[in-house]
Parts: structure tokens; sequence; C-alpha cells
């Protein structure tokens, strides 16, 4: 009996040891880290100096308990005693695959920390192995063999799901995270001005709205449309889309063109730069169309928080274990929609969308926009970022500034502005100050150009403020888009004869 009793105080003091390694770990964390808010010291802030406190109550009395277990024991012995054995699997495969699924979904700082991560892992598995610790020995025995049933009916589940998930959804060619789903078709019902209801959003082998490649791919003229929604143009008929006016335009003097679409909703340069790199680095087009600048108003309208927004790195095991699983897959997507609120296919736009009067006084704009924003030249730095890898691909880069529906005149200083969707401005902002900050970006992308010699095609002025053009605050119409799919068009043949570049010439 006594020596049934040693075990059991070994086995209970090895993970009163655990506790205090994971507690050390996570303190360690706490006490090296500076928070943004450091109202504390001028290095803390409050909520990370009252979990340091709670870690360190927490560390100190795991050392008195590991000197005296038998206190512990007894308090806990008749508790235990009451908890069936499953409990105990839960606690040992459930509470760390908590963990694990937040550590996936919010890379935050604080669990890009190795020391973290192992500490926290640590802690999480306590409640499982005190309970194990205060066992009887066949009480134990019998345990640890649910637990060993428990973690191969786990596995077992997730790999039947992963195949499932695997025979029902095409697999992506590319980086999953972009959603490019090869051979997809939705039939589209909308009811919104200037959008006939009914059409087609098809996408071709490599997940792109348009024809599949051409078997001819050197011989061609090769063009991926890059930007966010308006470009994917997601409500129009695939024919009705600019990038297809584009390639409609261009076969009359270039028969062998293809252009395809890549625009995905809500991406931005940021987001742009790692597509050329995964995606575009692959196929190697000979011209990447850029039509960007509305989805990198973040910093405008909420100022230092919008590039602190929490994403899947782009590189890491975070994102090895992302590119081969369709569960994990799945759960960032829902994650995305449910929790970071980004609007799904049917929410992207306001179909309602209409002029709301501004009631609440504006603050008064410096002379120069860029004294609004935390990083003046972020915008311009990200462009060039652009530039620089397309040209290393080989790839030949050309912009177009961002129309909308707003502009710099009376009446639109008297409306509110209306693109919460896109996470709405701090402050009360008119329509006219949203374009102020867009036509703002639009000059920062034309000065880039211009010094880097890139092409770049100022759209705005080309298209009307009109809601013939826009059936909300950016997105284009059938009339938008056509309009839109013309002028680019005529940019780029004018581009190609001014730097004697021509494709199928007799």
């Amino acid at each position: 009996m006594s020596d049934i009793k040693k075990k059991s105080g070994v086995f209970l003091r090895i993970v009163l040891g655990i506790l205090c390694l994971a507690l050390v770990s996570i303190g360690f964390i706490f006490l090296t880290s500076q928070s943004d808010n450091a109202s504390i010291m001028g290095r803390w802030s409050i909520q990370s100096a009252t979990l340091l406190l709670f870690t360190l109550i927490g560390f100190f009395a795991a050392i008195w308990f590991l000197i005296k277990p038998v206190i512990l024991e007894k308090k806990l012995t008749f508790l235990i005693s009451r908890i069936p054995d499953f409990a105990t699997g839960l606690l040992l495969t459930v509470l760390p695959l908590l963990l694990f699924v937040v550590w996936f979904l919010f890379p935050i700082p604080l669990l890009q920390r190795k020391v973290f991560v192992i500490g926290t892992v640590l802690l999480s598995l306590i409640p499982g192995l005190l309970v194990l610790s205060l066992y009887k020995t066949q009480r134990r025995k019998s345990a640890i063999t649910g637990i060993v049933m428990m973690l191969f009916s786990i596995t077992l589940a997730i790999v039947f799901s992963e195949v499932i998930l695997k025979s029902f959804l095409p697999k992506s060619i590319f980086n999953p995270r972009f959603g490019l789903r090869p051979h997809q078709l939705t039939l589209l019902e909308v009811d919104l001005p200037g959008v006939t209801p009914g059409g087609e959003l098809s996408t071709n082998v490599w997940g792109f709205r348009g024809e599949d490649p051409p078997e001819q791919w050197q011989e061609s003229l090769t063009i991926v449309t890059v930007g966010g929604s308006t470009t994917a143009n997601y409500y129009l008929d695939d024919k009705l889309t600019w990038s297809h006016v584009v390639q409609r335009r261009l076969r009359e003097i270039y028969p062998e063109t293809w252009v395809g679409n890549a625009g995905i909703p809500r991406h931005s340069t940021d987001t742009h730069l790692l597509f050329l790199r995964e995606v575009l680095s692959q196929i190697k087009p000979d011209i990447a169309l850029f039509l960007v600048g509305v989805n990198d108003m973040g910093p405008f309208l909420r100022g230092g928080s919008a590039s602190n927004q929490e994403r899947l790195p782009d590189s890491g095991i975070r994102q090895t274990l992302f590119s081969r699983s369709l569960i994990l897959q799945l759960m960032y997507k829902l994650k995305i929609v449910y929790i970071d609120g980004a609007p799904v296919i049917t929410q992207a736009v306001d179909p309602t969308f209409k002029e709301v009067p501004l009631i609440e006084e504006e603050a008064v704009l410096p002379l120069d926009l860029h004294d609004l924003l935390d990083e003046p030249d972020y915008y311009r730095r990200r462009i060039l970022l652009l530039i620089q890898e397309c040209r290393l691909l080989g790839i030949t880069p050309v912009f177009m500034t961002q129309p909308i529906l707003y502009e710099d005149n009376l009446h639109w200083r008297g409306i509110q502005e209306g693109t919460q969707w896109l996470g709405g401005s701090e402050t009360p902002m008119s329509a006219a100050t949203f374009a102020l900050m867009l036509n703002t970006l639009n000059s920062d992308l034309i000065e880039v150009c211009t010094t880097e010699n890139v092409a770049v095609f100022d759209l705005v002025p080309e298209i009307p403020h009109s809601s013939l053009y826009f059936y909300d605050v950016m997105h284009m119409t059938e009339a938008g888009a056509e309009l839109v799919g013309v002028k680019a068009s005529e940019f780029i043949l004018a581009y190609l004869e001014s730097e004697n570049l021509f494709w199928q010439e007799d």
C-alpha cells in the first residue's frame, strides 16, 4: 500500500513540476513583452499585467504544493473520485485540440512566440494529468486505455473528414488561401440597378473567371487582371465583366489574346503581392493588369488599427498545415466570416445602397492628407514592391487608378460615406472626403509608376461619377464594366504600340 502511495506522490510531483515549467514559460513571455497600450510602468497593459500577476500567483502555489503534495492530494482526492474516467480523456484531448484551433486561427504576436506556445500546451495538459496522477493504479490504467482509444477515434474522424471533403471539393491548384477553385459554376440571381438578373459566374481550370488558358501559351498575348471585388465583378455575368470586355476588344487586333480575371474580393496591394509570388510566378503571363486603391483605404478609415488585422501568416508551419488540410481551410473561412465579419458573396454589396445625409460635423482635413496616416508612404511602398516583384518574374505590370461614384463636390460633401462593409471610418466622414482620400492613393500610384517608368492608366477621369456606371459606391453596373473594359483595352493597345510589342503579326 505504501508503494502505491509513493508512486502516486511521484506522479503528482511530476505533474506539478510540469505546471511550474509551463508557468515559468508563460511568465517569461509576459515579463519580456511590451504592450502597445503600456499604461503600467510604461511596459504592460492592465490586461497583460493582470495575467502576469495571476501567472506568478499560480507559480508560487504550484511550488508550495510541489513541496507538500499531500495537502493537494487530500483536497482533490474526494473530488477526483467523482470524475468519470472518460472525463480524463476529454481533458487530455479536447483542451490541447482547442488550444491548437486558437493557435491556428488567431496568429497574434503572442502566439508566434515558441516559448509561450510550449508553456500553454503544457498548461492545457495539466488538468487531465492532475486527475490521472490521483487515480488508483487500476483506474489509471483504465483511464489511459480510454485516452488512447479517444485519440485514435479523433484521428480517424479527422482523416475520414479530410477524405470526404477532398472528394467533394475541387482541389485548388495554387495556394488555397486565395479560394481559386477550378470549374465552379454559380447561377446569379441578383436585384441590383444596372445589372441584368441571372447570368453565370464560372471559373476555369485555374480558378480564374474567364476561358481556360490557351494551349499555345507562349505564342499568345496573356493578361491576368488583378484586383479586388471591382475587378472580380461577381454580380455580372462572365461575359459582361470588364476583364472579358478587354479580351473581346484586344482580340479584334490580336486574335490570340487571353485575359484571365483573378479579382478576389477584399484583396488589397499586400495580398496582391502574395498573389504574385504564389500564383503568377507559376504561370507568368505577359501582363499583370492591376485595378487597385479602394481596398487599401483601411489606414485612412480606421487609422493604425487597420494594419493590425489578424491574418494567416504567409509562411511557416501554419501555412503548411493550411495548404494540406481542407478542414483547416474550412475552419479559417468560417472564422473570417463569423468572427472577422468578412462579407460572403450574397452580402458583399449593399443592394439597398442609398445616399444618407451627413448630420455630424467632419474633422478639419490637413492640406496634405498623408498627414492623417501613421505611415504616409505605406501605399507607395506597396506599389513599388508589386513593381519589383513583377520585374523579378518577368511580367509587365500595368496599373489603373480606381474610379468610384463619389467625387469632391458640394453634393457629396453633405452625404455620409457609405462603405460600411469595408469596415467604416472611425470618425464622421463625408462621401467627398472618402473621394479625396482615394484620390490621394491614386496620385501616389501615378507618382510611383511614373518614377519607375511603369505603365499607368488614370482611369478615374474616364468614368463619370454616375449611378449609371456604379450600383453602389464602387462596384460597376454592366454599363460601367463595359466602359472600363473599353478604356482599358484602348490604353493597352496604345501601350503595346508605343513599346513596339506585337503578337500574331502576319
